[in-house]
């Protein structure tokens, strides 16, 4: 029975190969859903923006953690909550009106 011995550096390799080829198709895919190329190097770079989509705001960040929402009587308002810092405190608060970005909270930070 022979056992096969590969090289750190070859796994290494095959490592990033498959992030790369996965980023790849990932970015075909968002052009392809949002024909804006720089939205799509900011969504790829994990960056958001004000007017961005809550749909792009997930592709970017991916799903929160938690959701609080408030209907109004002329608009939806929700806060998206990212990285959980405690019981009930989260380091990353994007808010959106009507399913648009229109301000973010980060790490106790004030963005917007």
């Amino acid at each position: 029975m022979e056992i096969a011995i590969i090289s750190v550096g070859a796994v290494v390799i095959l490592a990033i190969a498959l992030v790369i080829g996965l980023n790849a198709r990932r970015r075909i895919k968002l052009l392809a859903k949002y024909d804006d190329q720089h939205a799509v190097d900011m969504i790829m770079s994990r960056r958001i923006w004000e007017g961005m989509t809550q749909e792009q705001l997930i592709d970017a960040w991916g799903r929160p953690a938690e959701i609080d929402e408030r209907v109004l009587k002329t608009k939806t308002a929700h806060v998206y909550k990212y990285n959980r810092s405690g019981k009930a405190s989260f380091r990353d608060k994007v808010k959106l009106d009507d399913g648009v970005v229109i301000g973010w909270d980060q790490k106790g930070r004030r963005e917007s």
